[in-house]
């Protein structure tokens, strides 16, 4: 399938919620394991999100991911080996800081994989690397822009963080929340950048209003991000529809694009009165399979 545009979360311990996901729209479900089951439930969650998946064909659509509770090393493990790998795309790693975690992730990957008959490097990784302050300032959360060959992309996140920061939830989308946020999306989408994968945008805590969702959803297309994570089914539509390539940028990619065609030898070409070279027609080839359109220049 093309790249996924919404993932949307949904807790591991609550079936009914899981099978009313297949029908949400969203172009990948993500089976949480962690900050949304509470520790006494976490057991029955692994079980339900194993049998919920055991369910599904292995050419299933949407896309699957599991979000494990990778903090804990021991019990991260522990979930990986009782997951269905055949029918999961990815495993969300939340609270990632460094690169060796996803070294680590990989090794174990490799084996489960061999272990199960799959072919190698087949589940990927969906990083959140804004979650801790550790990843943000520590002298190892730069390594993670060397990127690895299962990452599928990074995303970010402040509610951990403003935990560890002190700063109470109920305080709502004041001037110093917009900071914060602003702040780690940008160091994930640099990140996603050197990486080479995709940039995936937080989460909107207010699935209700869906203006300023729509609003989140153009200001993160207009950064770079092409695709967002998603908490509630009401959000997928606004979503999907936000981050689609905008239909101006598609047309001036189609003319890039024919431009490359009359002129394939030329280090620089004028498109729309304006020098168009190769970081330019990168940005136009990406535009254009993004949205069904792949071609060689």
């Amino acid at each position: 399938m093309s790249t996924p545009r919404a993932y949307l979360f949904v807790p591991g311990d609550a079936p009914r919620k899981m099978d009313k996901a297949l029908t949400a729209g969203a172009d990948a479900i993500i089976l949480d394991l962690e900050d949304s089951v509470a520790p006494a439930r976490k057991a029955d969650a692994l079980t339900a999100v194993a049998a919920f998946l055991d369910a599904r064909p292995a050419d299933a659509t949407p896309e699957f991911w599991v979000r494990v509770n990778a903090a804990e090393p021991t019990a991260a493990l522990a979930e990986l080996a009782a997951l269905p790998l055949a029918r999961i795309a990815g495993i969300v790693h939340p609270k990632l800081e460094r690169h060796d975690q996803l070294e680590r992730m990989g090794a174990w990957l490799d084996a489960l994989e061999a272990r199960d008959g799959l072919p190698a490097e087949g589940t990927r990784i969906l990083g959140i690397v804004t979650e801790t302050a550790e990843a943000l300032v520590g002298e190892h959360g730069s390594s993670l822009a060397r990127g690895h060959p299962r990452l599928r992309g990074y995303s970010w996140g402040t509610e951990d963080l403003s935990a560890v920061l002190g700063r109470p939830p109920l305080a709502g989308n004041t001037d110093a929340h917009a900071d914060l946020a602003r702040m780690v999306q940008r160091h994930c989408l640099l990140l996603t950048a050197a990486a080479g994968v995709d940039a995936i945008d937080g989460i909107s805590a207010d699935f209700r209003d869906q203006a300023a969702l729509a609003r989140s959803c153009d200001y993160a297309r207009e950064l770079g991000f092409v695709a967002k994570l998603a908490i509630h089914p009401a959000q997928i539509e606004a979503l999907d529809a936000g981050l689609a390539p905008h239909p101006d940028a598609l047309a001036w990619a189609r003319r890039v694009r024919a431009a490359v065609a009359d002129a394939p030898d030329a280090a620089a070409l004028t498109v729309d009165g304006r020098m168009v070279d190769r970081p330019h027609i990168d940005v136009a080839e990406r535009l254009l399979t993004r949205a069904g359109e792949p071609g060689a220049t």
